[in-house]
């Protein structure tokens, strides 16, 4: 995994844990959100070979 991933892969760590302390429904939406978009940016940077 490349440097940039780990990061990712750190932020989306530490954002669910926060949201399993929180019992904001907006705020962990807004959590799951921003955990939905490390994926998608991991994606980006490493896309699925084309068969």
């Amino acid at each position: 995994m490349c440097a940039k991933c780990v990061e990712l892969d750190e932020r989306s760590v530490h954002y669910a844990a926060l949201a399993r302390t929180i019992t904001d429904r907006q705020t962990v939406d807004g959590i799951a959100q921003l955990i939905a978009e490390h994926e998608a940016q991991k994606r980006k940077l490493h896309p699925e070979p084309k068969e």
